[in-house]
């Protein structure tokens, strides 16, 4: 399947399923689509092959998702040398990948139950239920490891939360009659932000004018391949695309309102090139004033005026 056929059956399913969404395919953009549904937030990146994923849209993808309090999610049809499985739960770069049929299996809450691990299939088992039904069977530990061909030490571990190997699982199940495999909940899987992307953060800023706005008391994050330049973390909820021209200033501002219709966030221009206030309905930043102002909240009381003024104007 071609790229551009798998991004249109995601925005369907999306549809389908009630979400609000904007695309980003066409800029080349280190997510492809954001959405959202209520309070559920998904910046999803789509390609055909997942091992095409790059290590820098994958670190905005982590930064991204902290900012937005968001969940991200790779969609994809297959790697170099298998195709995905709809059930099967994959990673790359420490993002969650799932197949388009596992995307639409999410969507319906049906979590995957396996999840891909150095080239195996791995599962997470309900280990109440297992101690339980063995229990019940008045089979000590001893006694299952060896009908099920395991070493005492491996189920000991299963009955403490360790993943098992597909193979194992349902050999246990079989002993045991009963359901012990359970759903692995994408949302809640743990996929910190990377050291890599910490580092970045903390990291002195290449563009002079975010960097006098992290003095002010910004908490940036700054992105390599987003359709915006940085967005603040923090209490401000600010979105900020920085341009050297005016000639790029409405494919921002436009990118800019895109983003902030889904993630309820303001956007603000920055730039040195022009002595206009808004591009569209963005306010802009000259870089020249940051230096005014002695704290985030001048800085913010101005962007908001200037926000509301362009509201009236419109009225």
């Amino acid at each position: 399947m071609i790229r551009p056929t798998l991004v249109n059956q995601v925005l369907q399913l999306l549809t389908r399923h009630g979400f609000t969404y904007q695309s980003f395919v066409d800029s080349n953009s280190s997510f492809d689509i954001i959405a959202r549904q209520q309070n559920i937030v998904l910046i999803l990146k789509v390609l055909s092959n997942i091992d095409s994923l790059r290590n820098e849209h994958a670190r905005d993808l982590q930064k991204l998702t902290h900012v937005f309090n968001a969940h991200s999610l790779i969609i994809g049809e297959k790697t170099k040398v298998f195709e995905l499985q709809a059930n099967v739960l994959y990673e790359r770069y420490g993002i969650p990948v799932l197949s388009l049929q596992g995307l639409e299996s999410l969507l319906l809450q049906k979590m995957p139950t396996q999840r891909s691990f150095k080239g195996k299939n791995i599962v997470e088992l309900d280990v109440n239920k297992l101690r339980a039904e063995r229990e019940a069977r008045e089979l000590t530990l001893k006694d299952l490891s060896e009908r099920a061909g395991i070493s005492l030490e491996s189920l000991h571990r299963y009955e403490h939360g360790s993943p098992a190997q597909l193979e194992v699982a349902e050999k246990l199940e079989e002993i045991l009659h009963a359901k012990l495999i359970r759903g692995i909940n994408v949302f809640e899987h743990a996929y910190p932000i990377s050291e890599i992307s910490q580092k970045a953060q903390q990291d002195p800023l290449s563009i002079n004018a975010l960097e006098q706005l992290k003095e002010l008391g910004l908490k940036l994050s700054v992105f390599e391949r987003a359709p915006l330049t940085a967005a603040a973390a923090d209490e401000h909820r600010l979105l900020i695309s920085h341009i050297d021209d005016t000639h790029h200033a409405a494919k921002k501002a436009m990118q800019l309102e895109k983003t902030q219709h889904v993630t309820k966030q303001p956007g603000l221009i920055v730039t040195r090139s022009t002595k206009k206030l808004h591009v569209n309905n963005v306010p802009i930043l000259q870089e020249d004033e940051i230096s005014t102002f002695s704290n985030v909240k001048d800085m913010m009381k101005m962007v908001n005026a200037r926000r509301e003024n362009k509201k009236k104007d419109k009225k």
